[in-house]
């Protein structure tokens, strides 16, 4: 029986590139950014503030 080994996804901060860890996800601790992604491109973004509810790439709706 072939061992089978465990993938481990490794996911980067899509502004400053530095490694986030799962448990840290979505929050970057190199450059202190939380990173959301849009729901209908898939593409990172910044929210500064829960007034902007709108993606800067395609203009879709983001809620929460």
């Amino acid at each position: 029986m072939a061992e089978q080994k465990e993938k481990k996804e490794h996911l980067f901060c899509p502004y400053c590139d530095e490694e986030i860890t799962a448990a840290d996800f979505p929050y970057c601790q190199a450059c202190g950014l939380t990173i959301f992604y849009c729901p209908k491109c898939r593409k990172p973004f910044l929210r500064e503030n829960r007034e902007n509810k709108v993606c800067p790439h395609c203009g879709a709706e983001v809620k929460g």
